[in-house]
């Protein structure tokens, strides 16, 4: 069975929550692995979408917003060398493998690295080492809702050379630099106090991320018991949940009694 079958079907989302079809309301902690931790839409994307339409839905030419991505992209990595950025991730795992002369898999890319590695994830909101300049090739997980986002990636290797980056419709330029011109600006607003409430035997927090220590039948009790409580985790225990940036106290209150009270936490 496809896990992600555990998921009611979703009529509207709003920032961090999700409608089911019958209007219950779930508070979101899966955010699309990692894709709208900064909601499901985040603050000013439908202007910028309005913007770039009025302007004309041109194909994939080079405009001025190639090197408006760039810039953003070195604001948020300053140490990092060069990025790359091609249309979706079998694009990127093509151009890699054909930078390293061998076959390059998505789970080749460590996720919350503990030691220097040579392909990893960059996560945001996690202060840790080793970091992003510690990896010879990282891809940024950044704040881009849907599965049809452009895949960065940045380059810290001084030896051989990425293939040239695909050419990105300005529609999709400018939501990736409103991505990450947003997530910059809310590194100085979150308060990570919040997600100390969070802390229980069932997961292992770092940051706002919860990696689950339930697997099988364990996680998969626990899933339901959390959108009984009005809470959505990830489908799977390998996929990280996601604590969201804006709740109410209200919002998890009976997801956390749950919590302490079947599993003794």
């Amino acid at each position: 069975m496809d896990n992600k079958n555990r998921i009611p079907i979703i009529k509207r989302t709003r920032g961090y929550l999700i409608y089911d079809t019958s209007g219950k309301r779930y508070l979101d902690f899966y955010l699309d692995s990692g894709r709208a931790i900064l909601g499901h839409r985040m603050e000013g994307i439908t202007r910028v979408i309005k913007s770039t339409v009025a302007r004309g839905l041109t194909a994939d030419y080079p405009s001025i917003y190639d090197v408006r991505v760039y810039k953003q992209l070195k604001l948020l990595f300053p140490g990092a060398g060069e990025f790359r950025i091609y249309s979706n991730i079998d694009r990127a795992m093509a151009a890699l493998s054909e930078n390293e002369g061998k076959n390059i898999l998505i789970c080749d890319f460590i996720d919350f690295p503990t030691t220097k590695s040579k392909y990893t994830f960059w996560r945001p909101f996690l202060n840790q080492s080793p970091g992003y300049q510690d990896s010879e090739f990282f891809i940024p997980l950044l704040p881009f809702p849907g599965n049809f986002g452009p895949v960065v990636i940045g380059v810290n290797s001084t030896t051989g050379g990425l293939p040239h980056s695909d050419l990105l419709s300005p529609m999709l330029c400018d939501m990736l630099i409103k991505s990450i011109t947003s997530l910059r600006h809310y590194f100085n607003e979150v308060d990570s106090k919040k997600w100390v409430i969070f802390e229980s035997t069932v997961w292992e927090r770092t940051g706002p991320y919860l990696q689950f220590k339930l697997t099988g039948n364990e996680y998969s009790s626990l899933f339901e018991k959390a959108l009984k409580s009005g809470v959505m985790l990830p489908p799977e225990s390998g996929i990280p949940g996601i604590i969201p940036m804006e709740h109410e106290p209200g919002q998890i209150k009976d997801f956390m009694r749950m919590v302490r009270s079947d599993y003794g936490s």
